[in-house]
């Protein structure tokens, strides 16, 4: 998982998974077979949406995610061939075979008590107006720099694409943590010690903990370190002011994550019909800004997912916000699965894409 843009070249048979028409196939035949049980979408999920040869193709996926280069694309989703509702299930479907817990991303939707489980990311400053302000940069256009958001898996669905630009940046928080440990290893301890990060529940609370954890090797699994952080939230966006002043060495050592990765990065031009899933606690994404233009108009799905077969361990200091993203007990109401982008409840929780 410790890769770089010249060595993750030799392993694109590990990380694309090009969907064929036997596939293609028997995907449709999931998304009939769910029809027709007229179930909501909340319960979608690998015995819904069976697919009997694919599936153990995506629980590699989810394999390749936690033990391998941390993040895979699938493509060849037709989406022009189906309808919104009937893409939603496809992809709601075909991600439960490879993470079957969903994340909330919202806790209300249309003014009423919900767990709104996929976010629509696109610019959605255009029909914002009048709506209240536009808190988070994965609803603009705007280049983001590299971060990562909140769960264990992120997966995006591109249903269009921009006139120009919006490509996907990941990079090895690995290798940008070996950098580090090599070169600055004064920078790898202010990344341990503990941040100010503000609560998404209370106005003016905040907690403090590391922006990366170290897990020791045990007899099953290696040594690992989980990278957790949003500039967001350290330093502001739009109308939102930064928490409290981030010291010399922390305002530093946050660049460094930033320039590392862009150092080590790849890039995808998400096609539309690709799906991508990302280990949210190890690769660091980015995203370039982009043009829309009257015929074509990005448009992404997201979901944050979670695999409690191949989970990795939640850091204690990060648990109370993986227990309000993914327990059950946190539930505000039924799930939900916008057919249409919308402007989301106010909140800090929400990071970009």
């Amino acid at each position: 998982m410790a890769w770089d843009r010249d060595s993750i070249s030799s392993y694109k048979e590990e990380y694309i998974l090009q969907l064929n028409h036997s596939q293609l196939e028997e995907i449709s035949g999931a998304l009939h077979h769910f029809k027709s049980l007229g179930k909501p979408l909340e319960l979608l999920d690998p015995t819904t949406f069976p697919l009997p040869s694919l599936h153990y193709i995506l629980r590699g996926v989810s394999d390749n995610i936690h033990s391998g280069t941390g993040f895979t694309l699938v493509r060849g989703i037709p989406v022009d061939r189906y309808s919104a509702e009937e893409n939603m299930i496809i992809y709601i479907g075909l991600s439960s075979h490879v993470g079957r817990i969903r994340g909330r991303q919202d806790h209300q939707y249309n003014g009423y008590p919900a767990d709104v489980v996929v976010a629509h990311i696109t610019d959605m400053r255009p029909s914002s107006k009048g709506n209240g302000s536009v808190t988070l940069a994965s609803y603009t256009n705007d280049e983001i720099p590299f971060h990562t958001d909140v769960g264990d898996i992120v997966s995006l669905l591109t249903l269009s694409e921009p006139a120009e630009g919006g490509e996907s940046l990941l990079a090895s928080g690995w290798r940008v943590y070996n950098e580090l440990a090599k070169t600055r290893p004064d920078l790898v301890e202010a990344l341990a010690s503990d941040w100010p990060i503000p609560s998404s529940k209370e106005e003016g609370l905040t907690f403090y903990r590391p922006l990366i954890f170290h897990q020791d090797s045990s007899e099953t699994t290696s040594e690992r370190v989980l990278i957790h952080f949003s500039r967001r939230s350290l330093v502001g966006f739009g109308s939102l002011s930064r928490t409290r002043l981030l010291s010399v060495k922390q305002a530093e050592a946050l660049d460094s994550l930033h320039f590392l990765a862009e150092k080590f990065h790849i890039s995808m031009q998400l096609r539309k019909g690709d799906m991508q899933f990302i280990n949210n606690l190890s690769i660091l994404h980015s995203r370039k800004g982009y043009k829309d233009g009257p015929q074509h108009k990005r448009h992404l799905l997201r979901l944050w997912l979670r695999d409690p077969s191949n989970a990795w361990p939640t850091p204690e200091k990060l648990r109370h916000k993986w227990n309000a993203l993914y327990n059950r007990e946190e539930s505000r109401g039924p799930q939900v699965f916008p057919l249409c982008p919308y402007t989301r409840s106010a909140g800090k929780s929400n990071t970009a894409v």
